[in-house]
């Protein structure tokens, strides 16, 4: 197991349902051992200093965030190229604006990787540190199997990624809710309608403002610290917080459900990490 003596949350503020000071003590707690630093966004903290520095800054990270887009969802892995100028000055407006959102747009998540990556000094880039990023930007690999991208409510490696809009955008809604949803378009109902029939199945997924997110940041959080513990993504019980769920129900299930956080095999690994308490790594 890889120790971690220092890990650095950056938060999101333009998800405001989150607690971010509640997913750092509850890393702190399951991580003892390690040091837990919260932080702002990283790609906002990246355009501090001087006026003249913060405006170069933010027009470089605003063309690598616009290269970053994800054009085709089908086809081959999407690649560096130039941006168009609009979707620069896009980006270039949502970094200067902390209310801003990136919704229906999809980041190709090693290029953003990539970007993050450089963002981060390299004091905190050892083998021992790790740094997780929320970001409500929606963040997509390619799938082998289909050859399509996929959006991902978690990014791991390093850094790592917690994508807020992910959580509401990529795990699928249950099938009645498409079905309902198309239904409501043949009939031609208002979007006023359309909105009520999702709320009908409010219990079914989760939404960006919805206060059950805090509780799901923890989980994928986690997700992320046992990763650089173990080197091995994921759970495959679905009753484990480190479950990879691809629909709604699942993520609810893993992440809000009644029993134990985590399964056997991972309890005991955290067990071992609380057991360190303030004994240094080895």
């Amino acid at each position: 197991m890889i120790g971690i003596s220092k890990i650095f949350i950056y938060a999101e503020p333009r998800c405001r349902s989150i607690d971010y000071e509640d997913v750092a003590a509850y890393i702190q707690e399951k991580m003892p051992a390690a040091e837990v630093f919260l932080r702002g966004p990283l790609l906002e903290e990246f355009t501090g200093g001087g006026a003249a520095m913060r405006e170069a800054r933010a027009r470089a990270l605003a063309t690598a965030l616009a290269a970053a887009r994800i054009r085709r969802i089908e086809g081959p892995a999407a690649q560096a190229r130039q941006p168009l100028g609009g979707e620069v000055e896009y980006e270039f407006r949502r970094l200067k604006n902390r209310e801003s959102s990136a919704f229906g747009i999809l980041y190709d998540s090693r290029m953003i990787l990539e970007i993050c990556r450089d963002l981060i000094p390299s004091t905190e880039s050892g083998l021992a540190d790790l740094s997780i990023i929320f970001t409500n930007q929606l963040i997509g690999n390619r799938d082998l199997a289909d050859k399509r991208y996929h959006a991902r409510t978690v990014i791991l490696g390093a850094p790592s990624i917690v994508s807020t809009g992910g959580v509401a955008e990529a795990p699928a809604r249950a099938r009645g809710y498409y079905l309902a949803r198309r239904s409501s378009e043949w009939l031609g109902l208002q979007e006023e309608e359309k909105n009520r029939l999702a709320r009908s199945f409010a219990d079914d997924f989760l939404e960006l403002e919805d206060p059950r997110l805090t509780s799901v940041a923890k989980g994928l959080a986690m997700q992320a610290v046992v990763y650089r513990l173990t080197g091995k993504p994921f759970c495959t019980d679905k009753d484990c917080r480190l479950f990879n769920a691809h629909w709604q129900s699942e993520l609810i299930r893993s992440q809000l459900g009644s029993g134990p956080e985590f399964c056997r095999v991972h309890s005991d690994l955290l067990a071992e990490c609380q057991d360190l308490g303030d004994k240094p790594w080895t």
